[in-house]
């Protein structure tokens, strides 16, 4: 019996020495199986992290993937970042390059605007002056056909003279047999002056009607105006020496005044009826005052009429008027003394008074006025 408990206690001791040896290598196999195990999550878990607080701590592993997924989202994060950043770069050049060309248009645009009201106002002034010169070329087309009109007065007029030259050249040659032979002769010779003079222009004058519209050719025009200034230079050349040897040769047996009463003479005021301030002394002056520098001359009348008044005013002094018919009269102021009374009839350089310096006067001179139809003329237009 004794054995046999012996037998069993060394097979116990045995059996626990078994467990313990395989207790030992499961103990082994399973520090081995954690190692390992530790050593795959170490290998899955690149980084590792141990944060702690106050109740308790907290690991964070990091594996590869989440590196590399962090690591791409960095890049792409960055990337974007990056081409965000270029792409508003390259938007800000682009708007403030259209900046810049609408800027450019609008200034172009404005250049445009201004350039067209440019345009307008030379189309007006364009119209205007189409117009304007068409009114011009119509008043030429008139002067020359009153040219045309006023020799063939003179024509009149010299025939009419001659033909009561002729009728009384047989009792003016016993009294003045010269002087009416004279007188005779001279009408013909202003006659065959004028004939003379309208030969270059024979026929009736036809002139080129003007454009009608403000808009024709500006050539046309100008070729046309060409045409007229030739037209009236011809005969304006032919008149004026028809015109001067006719009304110098007629002057005498006119009543039209003509010239100034004084032989020897200065403007010292100007006819300046309107009271311009750039003319003269800027007064109102209804004639031009004839300066004799203080010496006392003979007034003779410009043309053949009958003495109107001849009498003092407190304004002209002494003065002399003469109605000379179809409209005109003439005024000599100012005068020493008249020399002649109303209804007295002169001629053309009969004397009528002196120089003097009566009335409102400051030095001697002679105030002389031409009337037509009540109107007062520039005497410088009678010359």
């Amino acid at each position: 019996m004794a054995e046999n408990e012996n037998f069993s206690k060394d097979n116990n001791t045995e059996n626990i020495l078994t467990e313990n040896t395989e207790l030992t290598e499961n103990t082994e196999n399973t520090a081995s199986a954690e190692n390992t195990q530790a050593e795959a999550k170490a290998d899955k878990h690149l980084i590792t992290l141990h944060l702690s607080h106050k109740n308790g701590s907290k690991t964070l592993h990091l594996k590869k993937g989440h590196l590399i997924a962090a690591s791409v989202a960095a890049f792409l994060v960055l990337g974007g970042g990056a081409y965000a950043g270029v792409s508003y770069l390259q938007t800000q050049n682009r708007l403030t390059n259209s900046q810049q060309q609408l800027a450019e248009m609008e200034k172009e645009n404005r250049k445009l605007t201004q350039r067209t009201e440019i345009l307008e106002n030379e189309n007006e002034e364009y119209t205007q002056h189409i117009n304007e010169i068409q009114m011009k070329t119509e008043e030429l087309e008139n002067k020359m056909t009153e040219l045309e009109n006023t020799k063939q007065s003179l024509a009149e007029e010299i025939n009419n003279m001659s033909g009561t030259s002729t009728d009384s050249t047989a009792t003016a040659s016993a009294e003045n047999g010269d002087t009416a032979c004279a007188e005779a002769n001279l009408s013909t010779a202003c006659l065959s002056i004028l004939e003379n003079g309208s030969t270059s222009q024979s026929g009736e004058k036809t002139f080129t009607t003007i454009v009608t519209t403000s808009y024709n050719k500006a050539t046309s025009l100008s070729a046309q105006l060409d045409k007229m200034n030739v037209m009236l230079d011809l005969t304006g050349a032919s008149f004026v020496d028809v015109a001067t040897n006719v009304t110098e040769t007629l002057a005498q047996y006119s009543n039209v005044p003509m010239g100034y009463p004084l032989e020897e003479y200065v403007i010292s005021t100007e006819f300046n009826p309107d009271g311009n301030a750039a003319i003269s002394d800027g007064r109102v002056h209804k004639g031009v005052d004839l300066s004799t520098r203080s010496q006392i001359l003979p007034i003779s009348a410009t043309a053949a009429g009958t003495v109107v008044e001849a009498t003092y005013h407190d304004d002209y002094g002494y003065y002399v008027k003469i109605d000379h018919g179809n409209g005109f009269t003439t005024l000599y102021a100012h005068n020493s003394e008249n020399l002649v009374e109303v209804g007295d009839t002169v001629k053309k350089g009969d004397v009528i008074a002196m120089t003097g310096s009566t009335g409102m006067s400051t030095g001697v001179h002679c105030h002389y006025e031409i009337q037509l139809n009540g109107i007062y003329q520039n005497p410088k237009d009678y010359e």
